[in-house]
């Protein structure tokens, strides 16, 4: 799709969220102006005046030519405080398109919701504790369910919104549950959200296969990255743009929305924010306002988008390697394993959406089966210091300690750690040893295989 979204995000806002703020008119192009050098006298030594032009000793900043640069700009920060709870402003939408991509697939979906209003179109939100709806305060208020009302009135009331958020999940965890909870029930818009990754290799192979995994359905969904962001405004956008630009798929920056306007001290961060990451209700309104700002921008342009889509073409480079293509979750109740020796992790475990698990109270060693080419664990981080740490070994070999202790953390949660890894499928062994007769508690919550 040609470039005609950025523009349009500077001139059109939608209304089914909130509004424009009044502030925005300053913003919405950058200011020119010429600078004249600056002369100073000063003394030689000989005692005469002498004149220099300030203006060659002093070094040009460093251009910022990232994507995000870029896009900041082009439309830079308002021009004094506003208040964000207001709505976005037009520039605050137009740098949040990180990647416009090609939007004919999600242009193929709204067109098709619109010509059969009473059809069911599936929208999945596949993501961490963001998605799941954290610190908002409501279910109406999360930015999932902002998306979702926004489609009921502007495209059709006919609309599943399925929310398979997980608090303190990342894209390791999402990428082997992702046909369990999101694409078993074929949705037709896919969003992809995960803060809890990191800017690095791992969770760019994470997030290759999971893209890859979604756009390859035979529904052809669309397929969107949201990018928020944490309160000191690191975030895994850089690895998840790469992947955004490899697949031509959208991705919407809330980082690059709300940070630059709270580096110039336009809001603070706790406006929008409840903590160092999680936004409030004003932060997940203004979140679902970048979503429903695009998804309108398509809407308003499908002659010139058109809805003609191509299926996945499996020859398309995998960025990084599709390392975990056919990536599944697997519990004690799954053919991909078998248990050998339960010995004393005989607790059926049960945490959020993992279930079926190997749990033990008493330590001991837990034997199991699989096959497969890269192999992970998803364990059970407790804080109430009886849990401690195991060693697993693969095919006899120790390749990990896992310690599962969370003391004086901030709550439980589900965490994963990949434990083997290689080029080929193959019959492997895995023991699971708790280490410490102290602590003797260990949950295996599910294995991640591919």
């Amino acid at each position: 799709m040609k470039r005609f979204l950025a523009a349009a995000m500077s001139l059109c806002l939608c209304c089914a969220v909130l509004t424009s703020c009044g502030d925005s008119d300053s913003s919405s192009a950058a200011e020119s102006a010429s600078a004249s050098a600056v002369q100073t006298e000063s003394k030689a030594d000989d005692g005469t005046t002498d004149t220099t032009d300030d203006s060659t000793d002093t070094p040009e900043a460093p251009v910022d030519d990232s994507v995000s640069g870029q896009l900041l700009a082009q439309y830079p920060v308002n021009d004094g405080p506003f208040d964000p709870t207001q709505g976005a402003t037009d520039n605050m939408l137009a740098r949040s398109v990180l990647n416009e991509g090609d939007t004919t697939r999600l242009a193929a979906k709204i067109q098709y919701a619109l010509d059969n209003p009473k059809e069911i179109t599936k929208i999945c939100f596949l993501g961490d504790s963001i998605t799941a709806g954290s610190s908002a305060e409501s279910t109406s208020k999360q930015y999932v369910n902002q998306f979702g009302t926004w489609w009921e009135d502007n495209i059709s009331f006919y609309v599943n919104v399925m929310n398979a958020g997980i608090g303190a999940t990342d894209s390791y965890i999402g990428v082997h549950r992702a046909s369990r909870d999101a694409l078993a029930e074929n949705p037709d818009i896919i969003f992809i959200e995960f803060i809890n990754d990191l800017d690095n290799d791992f969770y760019g192979a994470c997030m290759d296969s999971l893209v890859r995994m979604c756009l390859a359905q035979e529904n052809n969904p669309a397929v969107i990255i949201l990018e928020p962001t944490c309160e000191d405004g690191t975030s895994p956008q850089n690895t998840h743009l790469k992947i955004a630009q490899a697949y031509n798929i959208p991705m919407i920056s809330y980082h690059d929305a709300i940070m630059p306007e709270i580096e110039a001290g336009n809001f603070e961060w706790s406006t929008l924010q409840a903590d160092v990451v999680h936004p409030n209700t004003a932060g997940h309104i203004l979140m679902g306002q970048l979503l429903t700002n695009f998804a309108s921008t398509v809407k308003d342009n499908i002659s010139t988008i058109g809805t003609d889509v191509a299926p996945f073409d499996d020859s398309t480079e995998a960025p990084y390697g599709d390392k975990y293509s056919g990536a599944v979750i697997a519990d004690r109740e799954s053919d991909l394993v078998e248990t050998v020796d339960e010995g004393t992790f005989t607790t059926v475990t049960t945490f959020q959406q993992f279930m079926n698990g190997w749990g033990t109270t008493t330590g001991g060693t837990l034997k199991l089966k699989v096959k497969a080419k890269n192999i992970g664990i998803i364990y059970f981080m407790n804080t109430d210091g009886t849990y401690g740490t195991v060693d697993v070994k693969v095919d006899g070999e120790s390749t990990a300690a896992i310690n599962s202790d969370f003391t004086g953390g901030w709550g439980n949660y589900a965490k994963a750690d990949e434990v083997y890894s290689s080029d080929e499928v193959a019959e492997h062994e895995v023991e699971i040893t708790v280490m410490d007769d102290a602590k003797p508690n260990f949950q295996v919550l599910d294995l991640v295989l591919s």
